[in-house]
């Protein structure tokens, strides 16, 4: 008995330490938005002008949070550039559009008609505060 109340001294227990990962969602710096068309009127469209309707923003006070802020439209191309087939146009956010929260935003290079309807990544910056 002796014996053994020694040997539980003397054995020490190894605990080993379980990595334990993340569960939650990655932190999201960008806000959806969808293209809705060019700016344009009865007779013609300016191209170099983008309709980008912002989630969640339906009026002007909200959508001016976001002018100067950076836009980009992701696509995939067949062929490899820089080790990747994704290729991003990038914009900004130039002023209010209406009056439910539609922004125009102009890009580096116009957006291709095709992308009418998809999602483009409003990012939060630059940070004006």
């Amino acid at each position: 008995m002796k014996g053994q109340a020694e040997q539980q001294k003397g054995a020490t227990k190894t605990v080993k330490k379980v990595k334990t990962t993340n569960k939650s969602a990655p932190v999201r710096l960008w806000v959806k938005a969808v293209f809705t068309g060019f700016r344009r009127s009865k007779v013609q469209q300016n191209e170099n002008q983008a309709l980008l309707k912002i989630e969640h923003v339906n009026d002007v006070a909200s959508s001016r949070f976001y002018w100067g802020k950076r836009v980009a439209y992701i696509y995939k191309a067949h062929s490899l550039k820089n080790n990747t087939k994704f290729r991003a146009i990038w914009g900004r956010i130039s002023k209010s559009h209406g009056s439910n929260g539609v922004v125009t935003a102009r890009f580096g290079r116009n957006l291709p008609p095709r992308a009418i309807g998809s999602t483009l990544r409003v990012f939060l910056y630059p940070n004006r505060a």
